[in-house]
């Protein structure tokens, strides 16, 4: 797999380098350097400016299939927000650990997007305005058991493993066994989608276009748990 990152450093990251040895680095986009990725990497340095908006544009100009994930030295929910709408299928700090980029990578090249859970946090209460009716989420949980519909109401709030394993009193390993089994049931696709369901809504068709959020991204939603 071919990665390559677009950076003005003259020397990689480290946990990049342990990540991807073969890595490629490159000052700024020129086709002929960027044909063939499948996964591109942006570097938004505060240095920049808005630099990095530039670059993802360029990117999926050329290359309308490219993954391009957005690597941030100051992330905030904002500029997450501008690279999902920009096209983006990931963003997270510039200085996560190899482990996190690996499994960034995982999830992008099998469709789907990484986000922090700040950002999950927002998109869900962004799309998921009102309260569902109590008759209609029992009628949704109905097939699962009651600690899968406690684990399934916590992961709906858009909370981590860690968080509901502590709400809880249970292990991080039970919840993700209970959500494996939630998600299979209910046969949704990720917390957003799950929040979606038990609103009584659909996961496509609903974000206004005054929301910024790219429909296609979010139905295949990832939280960085």
């Amino acid at each position: 797999m071919k990665h390559i990152f677009i950076t003005t450093l003259k020397q990689s990251i480290e946990s990049w380098l342990k990540a991807f040895p073969q890595l490629t680095t490159i000052a700024d986009v020129v086709s002929a350097d960027v044909a063939g990725a499948s996964i591109i990497w942006v570097h938004a340095q505060i240095e920049q400016g808005n630099q990095w908006r530039k670059h993802v544009q360029q990117i999926l100009t050329f290359l309308p299939s490219a993954k391009v994930i957005v690597l941030s030295n100051n992330p905030e929910q904002a500029e997450a927000m501008q690279a999902l709408e920009l096209g983006a299928v990931g963003y997270l700090h510039a200085y996560a650990h190899q482990h996190v980029l690996q499994e960034v990578y995982s999830v992008v090249s099998h469709g789907g997007v990484w986000l922090g859970r700040d950002v999950l946090k927002h998109l869900i209460t962004l799309t998921t305005r009102g309260n569902p009716q109590p008759d209609a989420t029992e009628e949704i949980l109905d097939g699962l058991t009651k600690r899968e519909r406690e684990v399934a109401l916590e992961a709906a709030k858009g909370n981590s493993n860690k968080e509901i394993a502590r709400a809880l009193s249970i292990s991080e390993r039970t919840v993700k066994a209970h959500l494996t089994s939630v998600f299979d049931t209910l046969k949704v696709r990720d917390r957003l989608h799950l929040a979606l369901v038990l609103q009584g809504k659909s996961a496509q068709g609903h974000f206004s276009h005054d929301e910024n959020v790219q429909k296609d991204s979010l139905n295949k939603l990832h939280l960085n748990s």
